[in-house]
């Protein structure tokens, strides 16, 4: 209740900072609040709403998923859904179908880390399914995957990984031609998280060379994408200042770890991508991360040798990828420099109202 309420306020003070001026549009966000990381996917929604109301005509309202359907419905032009990967495919083709061919076009926002298609009966249901990334090559999405995504599925036959007893054991073989409604959003840099962080400069002191997070214990599958970049690190130069911490710490000696670094490795976690990735460039480091070249994301901060360097999913060639930039800071700063712009740009209300614009006229189209 407090949450539709703080909402409520934010969507009158939205439309008194721009006169009171009738909505072009008018969307209702339904999700069940279940997945923080998840409900993030609407951050910059909330946070740009009274520049969308004003460029875009566009209102926005939000309501819980498990209260009933309401009665002004017929006032909206679109519905936006979201819904826990934790709840079973049959609840959530329910849910779909109760929302569903009412009047407003139905959008679903899937907020999961990865580029999976988790619920593909939601492509059937929907009129736009909106992902943070999505796969490069459509053809993928027909691949079925051993556990719940492209990640899991590496684990699995890299490392012999069972996913038997997960709750997703198997996922994948959609056939492209369903792929209609897919639709790519943003990413996790325009989480509040991010949006919160101040830009450090490049060419501030650093005292380490390479820092990387990359330990998780023995029992999470995670493990399996991770040992690689650990083997990795500790494996580097000795001459080198290299750290790879295994204990967590409070975020205040986090932040300073990353200013202090001159390259941070990120590794792939439930997902490609993470707020480790934007947090790096944040603080004025080089993002050395897996080859991301199997997806499309949107702001894209992940073109080899102009935002970040790639390296090998296994990481054997980590140290050959990091050594030209400790030889040559230039080159480093000059890097990190344009991923700071970029990311700057895509954190600006025009990046998004533009983004959102985009993502309407498509909406009207699939009408």
């Amino acid at each position: 209740m407090r949450q539709r309420l703080r909402r409520a306020i934010g969507g009158w003070r939205a439309a008194l900072a721009v006169g009171l001026r009738p909505s072009a549009r008018r969307m209702l966000l339904v999700s069940d609040g279940r997945e923080y990381t998840s409900e993030q996917q609407f951050a910059p929604i909330w946070r740009h709403r009274t520049r969308l109301r004003r460029d875009l005509g566009l209102a926005i309202d939000w309501l819980p998923l498990d209260g009933p359907i309401p009665s002004s419905l017929s006032h909206y032009d679109l519905v936006g859904l979201k819904i826990s990967f934790r709840r079973s495919a049959e609840a959530v083709a329910s849910t779909a179908r109760r929302w569903a061919g009412r009047g407003p076009r139905l959008v679903y926002f899937d907020g999961d880390d990865d580029s999976a298609i988790l619920w593909p009966a939601l492509l059937d249901l929907c009129d736009l399914y909106v992902k943070k990334h999505v796969f490069a090559d459509p053809a993928d999405y027909a691949r079925r995957f051993i556990g719940k995504s492209n990640l899991t599925d590496h684990a699995a036959r890299s490392a012999g990984r069972s996913f038997a007893d997960d709750i997703i054991p198997a996922s994948g073989g959609i056939d492209p031609a369903r792929l209609g409604a897919l639709h790519l959003g943003w990413n996790v840099a325009l989480d509040d998280r991010i949006a919160g962080l101040t830009v450090w400069p490049a060419d501030a002191p650093r005292t380490i060379d390479i820092c990387g997070r990359a330990y998780v214990a023995p029992d999470k599958w995670l493990l399996d994408l991770r040992a690689p970049a650990v083997a990795a690190l500790e494996s580097l130069p000795r001459d080198w200042a290299v750290a790879v911490p295994r204990e967590r710490v409070p975020q205040a000696d986090y932040d300073r770890e990353l200013r202090s670094a001159k390259i941070c490795v990120s590794p792939f976690g439930y997902g490609e991508i993470c707020w480790r990735d934007f947090e790096a460039i944040m603080a004025g480091c080089l993002l050395v991360k897996p080859d991301m070249s199997h997806i499309r994301t949107a702001p894209d901060l992940f073109v080899p040798g102009e935002t970040y360097v790639p390296v090998r999913w296994d990481y054997a060639d980590l140290e050959a990828a990091c050594a030209p930039f400790l030889a040559d800071e230039g080159a480093r700063m000059a890097i990190v420099r344009r991923a700071q712009a970029r990311l700057a740009e895509a954190l600006s209300p025009d990046w998004f109202v533009a983004r959102m614009g985009e993502w309407l006229e498509r909406a009207d189209r699939q009408r």
